[in-house]
């Protein structure tokens, strides 16, 4: 159970700014206005996140979850910063 939190708390933090940071790359607004949408999104998106991982079986399985989105996620970033 504490494995399961501790991957819920540290992947869905890492998930939820990674998926921000994507909404950032793709929205055509100003510098605030997109830091301000990703103020109010990316708790909720957190809270969504680690509910998902703790709802899983066990550890391993809550891991390849978050890996399974990470992954596209963190590619879509690379590309648009080194782009």
């Amino acid at each position: 159970m504490w494995s399961k939190s501790a991957i819920a708390i540290i992947g869905g933090c890492i998930l939820s700014i990674s998926f921000m940071l994507n909404l950032n790359f793709l929205m055509p607004l100003q510098v605030d206005t997109r830091l301000f949408i990703g103020l109010l999104f990316s708790f909720p998106m957190w809270v969504g996140i680690m509910v998902w991982c703790y709802a899983s079986d066990s550890f391993k399985q809550a891991a390849k979850r978050c890996t399974a989105l990470f992954i596209p996620s963190a590619m879509f970033n690379a590309f648009f910063l080194f782009s």
